[in-house]
């Protein structure tokens, strides 16, 4: 039997009662911490391999204080040309570390600020989506339990 303005309860010619729940839609979101946490594991991997490529070529760039690259030199290095443009205090002098420089370093440094401006436009912009969302859902179930 079906009760008159309620489809939410209906009989079946099987006579099983159906209840439809009404569920909230759902997206599988990661928390923003853990999304920041891989992201930063991601951007050490971009720099800890930036480092060790620079420190394998050390040869090819020179320190304008003692002239030799050491592996903190390496990292050095790679810390300030991933995040800025450099100082030029540490410098790639051949043509090697040059066209590293060029073909592997630039492309490490697009990747490395892709993953911390990706970062921090999905953690920004996460809580506004989900809002965004819940709202639009709850306008859509308004007018569905109005025209009832």
């Amino acid at each position: 039997m079906k009760l008159p303005g309620h489809d939410a309860i209906a009989r079946q010619a099987d006579e099983h009662l159906v209840t439809h729940r009404v569920k909230l839609p759902t997206k599988v979101v990661e928390r923003p911490i853990r999304q920041v946490v891989k992201r930063l594991i991601m951007a050490l991997l971009v720099l800890v391999a930036t480092a060790l490529i620079v420190y394998a070529d050390r040869d090819g760039y020179t320190d304008n204080s003692d002239s030799s690259v050491d592996l903190l030199d390496a990292f050095y290095y790679a810390t300030v040309t991933l995040s800025t443009t450099g100082y030029g205090d540490i410098t790639p002098v051949s043509d090697s570390a040059r066209l590293t420089n060029i073909f592997v370093i630039t492309p490490l440094r697009v990747l490395f600020l892709i993953i911390l401006v990706g970062t921090t436009l999905e953690v920004l912009t996460e809580r506004t989506r989900e809002e965004w969302r819940l709202n639009r859902w709850s306008q859509r179930f308004r007018i569905c339990t109005t025209s009832l």
